[in-house]
């Protein structure tokens, strides 16, 4: 069950009124304190001193400048009144006052979990305790706000977490284990026909059995990313409620780990192909063992296995040597590997630097966890500390089996359809969303360490900007006309998008079906109106863009159709006439607008997807009749491919839209 700290927010002055509610106690207010926003045009000083005397009664007294170009300050008052409505009603009658509020505790939006150890856990929460440096961590509890811990996806599959590890402690009080209802233990029989006797405990690839051995590595790794949260015992996990399937593969030959994933791959495709009634929705597997110093040239079956699951939609974590080595150079299995399906992670302090017997590399390690002095389950039914990158990639296992409980619909059912390109997205978020640390720039790839709270909010955020919420034009009846309207990535990589244009009514037209987007890059669409043979008055449609994970943004569309005189803003007329010719063309082109206004006049040319690929102004035109020769280039000086084109030539008044097709030279 989630607990949520009661948030306590600040309102704005200026949406406050004088008009206040009928109970007169405000419970959030501050003992004594009063906001005050004073009439604009009046001296400070003197309205202070004024209201400092009119409201001697209840001892009204400024005590601090909060805007001194707003005229926003801080007063105090005696305490027995504070929080009485009236008090405030009283006050804005005065003429000086132009908004007042009363001072508010504010609370930051986290949850923080009742279990008896949660205090020691910096790396989900750091305080600064054991002499750390607060905010050293992965911001966990501000995480648990959004993503709700209680084991499952939007549409209603059991997340799990595959660790492979040494062995575990199946009866940890702090656990939930996964079990496989539908085999029978101990028959000797494969009852639910995945190839594998008697795995309901999970699978030892060890001894091919389905025998778990009790070991304190596995133990520990687990309790990181997945121990039982908010019960009153013990440690925290990333993920509270997600169930953790246990795979012994630590072994010191290769074969044992190539089995051991085989057993992962062959549970999430049983799932998938049974519809959910057997298998196990396994999402991340999480491995903190490795070779060190090995070449990867020499593992292609290992790295094989991860691309094997990542087509499924399993994501891997590893971790990196325990050495004061530069992997890049030395070599590192499995972190050497380059599938796309495997994040490389490397152990950082409570001080936020990389921990001294860790590895580093740009290439092999993709960013830092947190992996010194971390306490978590170990055997039979304890707890303890231990450090090291073992301790470190369970965070990033754990965070992205959170991301799976905090997707929304729209995700899950991209991620059904398209699994294997939504786990590199889900990568992609977790790389994009790390804290920058100093120096990390040459530790990892990533530049810094990861923090699940910005890797959950850019996966239930918006991804895509429009430049406004609403494009909005005015036309004069049986006229036409073109706007640009903007689009902005808001994540660090590339980022793809359709255009929905299901709901755009017929008066509008896009000339766009998709696009990328550079990472932290902005683009424009061209949108075009007709106002012919419209009647006159406002009109409304829906413009949609949805990126490749499924969110989807809508742009409002509004037509407004008035007589020319009628425009606010200045007279304008029907969109001025295009011609172009020769159309279609091969060199050059000779565009001709008709009765251009007088001042700045632009010339944009967009491709047939809706970007625009050349453009121009010119300032100081005359008013009446203008022309332009484009060659066919774009702005860089590049000849273009032969399509079809549309020029869009006008000023912040009016312009005009004309397709033009560009034949081969």
């Amino acid at each position: 069950m989630n607990i949520r700290l009661i948030i306590i927010l600040f309102v704005p002055f200026w949406l406050l009124s004088p008009d206040v509610p009928d109970h007169d106690i405000d419970d959030n207010a501050v003992p004594g304190k009063m906001i005050i926003q004073l009439r604009p045009g009046i001296s400070h000083i003197k309205a202070i001193g004024i209201l400092e005397n009119a409201y001697a009664g209840v001892q009204l007294e400024a005590e601090k400048c909060l805007s001194q170009e707003l005229g926003i300050w801080l007063f105090s008052y005696e305490p027995v009144h504070t929080g009485k409505r009236s008090l405030l009603k009283e006050i804005a009658g005065n003429a000086l006052v132009n908004k007042l509020q009363f001072d508010h505790y504010i609370a930051l939006r986290e949850v923080i979990p009742d279990d008896s150890l949660f205090d020691e856990q910096w790396a989900l929460k750091n305080t600064g305790q054991a002499g750390g440096i607060p905010g050293a961590d992965i911001d966990a509890a501000m995480a648990w706000e959004v993503a709700f811990n209680d084991g499952l996806t939007a549409l209603g599959d059991t997340i799990v977490i595959a660790i492979v590890d040494d062995g575990f402690a199946l009866g940890h009080e702090d656990m939930h284990y996964r079990k496989n209802r539908n085999e029978i233990p101990g028959n000797g029989i494969d009852d639910d026909g995945n190839g594998y006797i008697d795995d309901y405990d999970g699978w030892n690839a060890i001894y091919s059995s389905g025998y778990i051995q009790p070991k304190d590595h596995g133990q520990h790794v687990a309790g990181i990313a997945a121990a039982r949260g908010n019960n009153g015992k013990g440690v925290s996990g990333i993920n509270w409620n997600v169930q953790v399937m246990p795979v012994v593969g630590a072994s010191t030959v290769e074969s044992v780990v190539v089995e051991a994933y085989s057993y992962v791959y062959s549970m999430r495709k049983l799932y998938d192909e049974s519809g959910g009634a057997k298998g196990a929705y396994v999402v991340v597997t999480n491995s903190s063992f490795g070779v060190d110093f090995g070449n990867p040239d020499d593992y292609p079956v290992w790295e094989s296995m991860y691309d094997s699951l990542g087509s499924l939609g399993i994501m891997n974590v590893s971790a990196t040597m325990n050495g004061i080595w530069n992997v890049d150079e030395v070599g590192d299995i499995p972190g050497g590997f380059t599938t796309d399906y495997l994040i490389s992670v490397t152990n950082t302090t409570n001080k936020d630097e990389k921990y001294l017997a860790a590895g580093w590399g740009t290439v092999s390690v993709d960013l830092g966890a947190p992996g010194k002095s971390i306490i978590s389950t170990r055997i039979p039914n304890s707890y303890g500390y231990k450090t090291g990158t073992s301790m470190a990639a369970p965070h990033v296992a754990g965070s992205l089996a959170l991301m799976f409980a905090a997707a929304g619909d729209a995700f899950m059912l991209r991620y059904q359809q398209e699994p294997a390109s939504m786990t590199r997205f889900l990568k992609n978020l977790i790389l994009d969303g790390v804290d920058p640390l100093p120096g990390f720039d040459t530790i990892c790839g990533s530049g810094g360490r990861l923090n699940v709270n910005n890797a959950v909010r850019k996966l239930v955020n918006p991804r895509i900007q429009f430049q406004g919420d609403t494009l909005s034009i005015s036309l004069a009846p049986d006229s036409t006309a073109c706007e640009t309207n903007g689009i902005a990535n808001l994540l660090g990589f590339e980022l793809s998008y359709v255009v929905d244009t299901e709901e755009m009514p017929p008066w509008a037209e896009v000339y766009l079906s998709a696009g990328t987007l550079p990472p932290s890059g902005q683009d424009t669409l061209l949108i075009c109106f007709n106002a012919i043979g419209m009647d006159e008055g406002t009109y409304f449609g829906t413009l949609s863009l949805t990126d490749m994970a499924g969110m989807s943004i809508p742009l409002v569309l509004q037509m407004t159709v008035v007589p020319v005189q009628g425009i606010e803003g200045g007279p304008v007329s029907s969109s001025p006439g295009l011609q172009a010719y020769p159309n279609p063309f091969h060199g050059s082109i000779r565009v001709v607008a008709g009765n251009v206004e007088s001042g700045r006049i632009g010339f944009s040319v967009y491709s047939s997807s809706g970007l625009l690929v050349y453009s121009r102004e010119e300032y100081n035109v005359g008013h009446g009749v203008y022309e332009f020769i484009w060659d066919g280039r774009d702005a860089g000086g590049g000849l273009l491919p032969p399509g079809i084109y549309f020029i869009r030539v006008g000023n912040a008044n009016r312009s005009s839209c004309l397709r033009v097709i560009r034949m081969p030279v």
